[in-house]
């Protein structure tokens, strides 16, 4: 689960040398990290807030847009919004409608598998890509130069490697290695 999402965030960022993990922009970007994960935030400026959001427990990359635009979306629900990066074709992809999120304002929020197909194709498209444009209900809320989002990109995946770096070197100390009855996990 969690190699294809590291490979996912090193394969965005893999012509980008020397790239150091830092909570300084990559372009306009930013890198955010705490103990559960870690994330690389963009702005527009008409008001649109792009977050990308990676945790070792996580299987998929979570992309949150934030636009006051989606007030009025009711939190919890789930809307179809269109992503569309270099004119290249529309992405119809099912968000979730989160109101209170931050002082960004209300948003949508949805999951990335780089492991399936479809995750693998977007994933592609957004590092390739030089912008993202963000609609619903086929009307465009914003667009969003993606300048910087690689090396933005190589500084999460640089983060998530540390984590798990760091998490691998704790769960080593710990026992027991499984609690609870779960099933088993193939690797």
């Amino acid at each position: 689960m969690l190699k294809p999402l590291l490979a996912s965030l090193l394969l965005t960022a893999a012509t980008v040398p020397g790239v150091s993990q830092t909570t300084t922009p990559a372009g306009h970007w930013r890198l955010a990290s705490s103990g559960e994960g870690c994330m690389v935030h963009a702005a527009s400026g008409q008001g649109t807030v792009l977050s990308i959001a990676a945790s070792p427990e996580q299987g998929a990359l979570l992309f949150i847009v934030q636009n006051r635009q989606l007030a009025a979306l009711e939190s919890g629900n789930q809307y179809e919004v269109e992503v569309e990066f270099d004119n290249m074709g529309a992405w119809q992809i099912d968000a979730v409608a989160q109101q209170e999120l931050d002082r960004d304002g209300p948003g949508v929020i949805f999951a990335v598998r780089p492991g399936k197909e479809d995750g693998a194709n977007f994933i592609k498209e957004f590092a390739a890509a030089q912008g993202m444009h963000i609609g619903r209900q086929g009307v465009k809320m914003d667009s969003l130069g993606l300048s910087g989002s690689r090396p933005a990109m190589a500084q999460m995946a640089q983060c998530m490697g540390k984590m798990m770096s760091n998490a691998s070197e704790t769960s080593e100390e710990e026992e027991p290695a499984f609690e609870g009855g779960g099933e088993p996990v193939k690797i």
